[in-house]
């Protein structure tokens, strides 16, 4: 039963069967994100501190900036246009 639940975690997805190693675009499109300030933010996270130019606070950062805007657009969109 343990297994099943694994399985069927919304967390886990299949690997595709041509895929020769998962990037995060793979990722990305696997859990079908497709707002591109959440892209970016998640990309920031999952290397944070690893790319060799900047540090992993820069990094948390960065994708701070990109959710906040995410919020930000999302309150723009519910405000109703005057007429």
């Amino acid at each position: 039963m343990e297994d099943k639940i694994q399985i069927d975690s919304k967390y886990n997805k299949p690997i595709p069967k041509g895929a020769k190693f998962i990037d995060v675009y793979r990722v990305l499109a696997m859990f079908d994100v497709t707002d591109p300030c959440i892209q970016h933010a998640v990309k920031k996270l999952l290397a944070a501190g690893r790319r060799g130019h900047k540090d992993t606070a820069k990094d948390i950062n960065e994708a701070m900036q990109s959710l906040k805007r995410y919020q930000d657009m999302q309150a723009e969109d519910q405000v109703s246009p005057q007429s």
